[in-house]
């Protein structure tokens, strides 16, 4: 049996990650296990990196935890060394029978969220023309203090800065049964048994087989261009949408990295259903097609899935002897609650008697190759040598992806971005995956019987 550890945390996606980071910075001891080969490749991998401010039903949890880790992003992401992109969104009157939309609901946008210090104005139809060309709309409600965020960069970072606190990582394992006591939990698993004094139930889409819920999984289908066509997020005005109170409707969201994403379309589905269907895509070029002027190349199409509750929101919760926190249900705007969320579960587990320290800060991450290259410095020999010229990844990078725990093709590639500009791979894809092959003695795509070569 491995352990006794303060904290188990059961799961290696965005939301576990925080947690072990905050728990590990404050001294605990604290084991991390994970399913898959590679942190971050369950739920985490499948959003656009939003961090919202808008998030319905008002007044719910997620709701509240969206304010709050907004607020909180810039701080905690600058800690870690990352630096979302702050812009505003703008939700857009396409015809002019939407224009009485915008009247009725900006009132009410900005008595809600001007008093929780987010601002809410209008822009008319010549403003909006002259913001954001690109644009076939005649007016809008603007909303500041929404930001975008390259969801891998800040899943990486997380792992490592947990790991540098101390935090233990166990991938390939499966959580099958968590059973507390009044001393502890035991934690039956893939590997074996584990021990702690707490377990924090942070399973993502089957958080609810160990917590004796039900989840709702909603697909959700987002498509990418290979250009910017906005300097804003954009989301056009739904009546519908925002009485029904499940989902505002998806939007058109610039990238990090240059591109723009479409989406999210949802419909149901279940835990193993990331394909892309033709209904998929046409749903969504129909929904934005006519707001965007020049759209670009079309570069692909792929889908995540959300691990939604009946309840419509977050589920936090307790064991019956407060050994474990379970969280059922975390999905958008799981990614905005991150810094709200992991510190919410901090105060549970306190006061169930844990005793936690004063945080430390990580240190610094070193530069990466293509921090470099892009500051005109020169690498010398192999490292510098491109890869993949559409998105200038180098054999640097795939060292540093490797480095700091990729194992699988995947792994690099969200972390490098190989392969993800308009060549989708056809020139970059082989040469990577022979440097892998050369280093590691084998390669998968994603861990697990995805064999590539061996």
């Amino acid at each position: 049996m491995r352990g006794p550890y303060d904290v188990l945390v059961v799961g290696a996606g965005a939301v576990g990650l925080s947690i072990a980071y905050e728990l590990a910075r404050r001294g605990a001891s604290v084991a991390v296990i994970e399913k898959e080969a590679e942190a971050g490749f369950g739920v985490s991998k499948g959003h656009a990196g939003v961090i919202h401010v808008l998030q319905l039903p008002l007044g719910s949890l997620k709701s509240r935890l969206a304010i709050y880790g907004n607020k909180m992003y810039d701080k905690w992401a600058a800690e870690l060394g990352v630096k979302p992109w702050r812009l505003p969104a703008l939700l857009v009157a396409s015809s002019p029978l939407q224009l009485p939309l915008v009247l009725l609901l900006y009132p009410f946008l900005r008595a809600y969220y001007g008093r929780r210090g987010f601002a809410i104005s209008l822009v008319s139809g010549r403003e909006l023309r002259e913001r954001e060309p690109n644009l076939n709309a005649l007016g809008a409600i603007r909303v500041d203090g929404y930001a975008v965020a390259d969801p891998f960069e800040l899943t990486y970072r997380l792992y490592e800065a947990a790991k540098e606190m101390g935090a233990e990582f166990y991938f390939n394992v499966e959580a099958e049964l968590l059973e507390e006591s009044e001393e502890g939990v035991k934690v039956k698993s893939s590997a074996g048994a584990f021990s702690s004094r707490y377990a924090v139930n942070a399973a993502g889409l089957y958080s609810d087989l160990l917590a004796g819920e039900r989840l709702k999984p909603k697909r959700g289908v987002m498509v990418v261009f290979d250009r910017l066509q906005a300097k804003s997020i954009v989301a056009p005005i739904s009546l519908s949408q925002l009485v029904r109170a499940e989902t505002k409707g998806g939007g058109i969201i610039p990238t990090a990295w240059g591109h723009t994403i479409w989406g999210p379309g949802f419909s149901e589905g279940d835990k193993e259903d990331t394909a892309v269907y033709p209904q998929d895509v046409m749903a969504l070029l129909s929904r934005f097609g006519s707001l965007v002027r020049r759209k670009g190349r079309l570069l692909k199409g792929y889908a995540g899935v959300r691990p939604a509750s009946p309840a419509r929101d977050f589920m936090m919760f307790y064991s019956p002897r407060k050994r474990i926190v379970h969280l059922v249900g975390i999905e958008s705007p799981g990614f905005t609650a991150l810094p709200a969320l992991a510190l919410m579960v901090l105060k549970m587990l306190q006061r169930s008697g844990l005793s936690l320290g004063a945080p430390r800060l990580p240190r610094p991450p070193k530069p990466l190759t293509r921090e470099l290259l892009a500051a005109g410095k020169e690498v010398r020999g192999e490292k510098g040598k491109i890869l993949c010229h559409c998105m200038r990844v180098s054999v640097g990078d795939v060292l540093e992806a490797m480095e700091r725990g990729a194992s699988t093709l995947d792994g690099v590639m969200f972390r490098t971005k190989l392969g993800m500009g308009p060549c989708q791979g056809q020139h970059c894809m082989g040469r990577a995956a022979a440097l892998l092959l050369k280093l590691r003695g084998e390669v998968t795509k994603s861990g697990g019987n995805s064999w590539i070569a061996r």
